[in-house]
């Protein structure tokens, strides 16, 4: 392969889709130069990016609270950022570690979730494995805010075992009975409500100035079970850390979850040498992700043939990567006050957008922030019904079609079209649309492409104007869309 489609790989998978935007950013680094700058994200400088605040704010200055506006939050981030590897990582966990804004209806709560799964999602598993399991949102999602001494609540043990690390058949019931009392202890705190005096814009306007919680995990330590526990075949006098301590470190959680990785970044059902080649690296750098990812990013395994192009895309993969290959995401962001204060609303700048996005990712069966249940959504091909192909397909009229002030989302590309490939001929301006998306196309199936776009008059007429180009684009995309190979990263 030459540079530029390892670079494409290396971007599907490690970032929010490839096509001639986002190689343009990174072509010029390199193959070793886009690695070190996906997997370092933390090198580069965030973005001036919406607080959540932002879309918490209504256009009339009331804060709505709720998790759907942490959703718009956090799809606004993934279409916009120029750290992709940092959201694709806190998608991952937020499968891996799944919970709904059905029953953490707070929206603070979900932020605060997602937030933990951003700061430590690239790192120590450990770490990461304890932090997200003191979230208030995983301590009202399994209960452990209910559990008090003498009637433990076992829900938490028990997902924590069966989904988080062991997996089925790892351990019993009477190591669930036992973990449970190492997580007493833990409950949940709300200073909004506590707080008295003011109304609730008062009330959040305060906690944006002065930087406190709206909701809060909260340790009491005379809550704890201080007696020896027999878990997993050891007895100590084990409290939530050292519980989770030996859940993270143990054999059978390092094979599982470095297979779960290889599987979402790689390839689905990794061979055993290849997974137990991962757990040394895992080990060597003590559980930290990150060195596991380079290391997969320079090996065979990751450029073997199994692995390039045959992932089913995700609608994160799908929706927000074909926002950010037709230059919505730079559109969108250039529309915000980079100096904007939290009381701004990010609804009249880009809410037409987001929850034309979430309506789409949810028909395409991923509900960002509520999956159907704790064990997350299905990857690969479960993601191909005849249902979310139709959302796949329809998803072209709006990417393509005028949105009142704003214009159409591919606004820059038609422009392009308008501006190159009207005085062009078909197959040009087929391979141009190629290029935009990153799709593979034999040479039998780009012709049925070029024959689309001469019955609507060819480039000279289909690419007259921006409106004509954007009905041209609907046309061909659907029938671009409907292929196998585009629905591939």
């Amino acid at each position: 392969m030459i540079v530029e489609q390892k670079v494409a790989h290396l971007l599907r998978r490690f970032g929010l889709g490839a096509g001639r935007l986002e190689l343009d950013k990174y072509v010029r680094l390199g193959v070793d130069g886009t690695i070190d700058r996906l997997i370092n994200f933390e090198r580069l400088p965030n973005q001036a990016t919406p607080q959540v605040w932002e879309w918490y704010v209504q256009p009339d200055g009331k804060y709505s609270l709720d998790p759907y506006r942490t959703r718009a939050w956090w799809q606004y981030r993934m279409v916009t950022t120029d750290r992709p590897l940092e959201e694709k990582l806190t998608l991952f966990w937020h499968n891996h570690f799944a919970i709904s804004g059905s029953k953490c209806d707070f929206g603070p709560m979900m932020h605060a979730y997602v937030d933990v799964m951003r700061e430590h999602g690239s790192g120590s598993f450990y770490s990461l494995l304890f932090e997200v399991s003191k979230t208030p949102a995983m301590l009202r999602w399994l209960d452990t805010d209910q559990s008090v001494p003498g009637h433990p609540n076992e829900n938490f043990a028990r997902e924590v075992m069966e989904l988080f690390t062991l997996g089925i058949g790892n351990y019993t019931e009477k190591d669930v009975q036992e973990a449970a009392r190492c997580l007493l202890g833990w409950s949940l705190r709300y200073p909004i409500y506590e707080r008295l005096g003011g109304d609730q814009n008062a009330k959040i306007q305060g906690a944006i100035e002065y930087g406190w919680p709206l909701v809060a995990s909260s340790f009491s330590p005379e809550m704890r079970d201080l007696g020896h526990k027999t878990i997993l075949g050891k007895t100590a006098a084990y409290d939530a850390e050292g519980f989770m301590k030996m859940l993270a470190y143990h054999p059978v959680t390092a094979k599982r979850i470095v297979g779960k990785i290889l599987s979402h970044f790689a390839y689905e059902n990794p061979e055993p040498e290849t997974i137990e080649k991962f757990v040394r690296i895992w080990y060597k750098n003590d559980l930290h992700i990150k060195p596991l990812l380079d290391a997969l990013a320079h090996s065979k395994e990751f450029w073997s043939e199994r692995c390039i192009r045959t992932r089913v895309k995700s609608p994160v993969d799908f929706c927000i990567g074909q926002l950010r290959q037709v230059g919505a995401s730079s559109a969108m962001a250039a529309r915000r006050d980079p100096h904007a204060l939290p009381t701004q609303s990010m609804w009249p700048i880009a809410g037409d957008e987001i929850n034309q996005l979430a309506r789409t990712m949810r028909n395409q069966g991923l509900d960002l922030l509520f999956p159907f249940d704790v064990s997350g959504w299905k990857w690969g091909e479960a993601w191909l019904t005849t249902a979310t192909m139709m959302e796949r397909i329809r998803w072209q009229d709006f990417l393509f079609a005028p949105r009142g002030k704003n214009g159409a989302p591919a606004k820059l590309i038609l422009q392009k079209l308008v501006d190159n490939h009207r005085t062009g001929n078909s197959q040009q301006a087929i391979a141009y649309v190629l290029d935009i998306f990153d799709v593979a196309l034999s040479t039998e199936k780009q012709a049925v492409l070029v024959q689309e776009l001469d019955r609507l008059g060819g480039p000279a007429k289909a690419f007259a104007t921006v409106n004509q180009a954007g009905n041209a684009m609907r046309r061909i995309n659907k029938v671009l869309f409907s292929s196998p190979e585009a629905q591939l990263c």
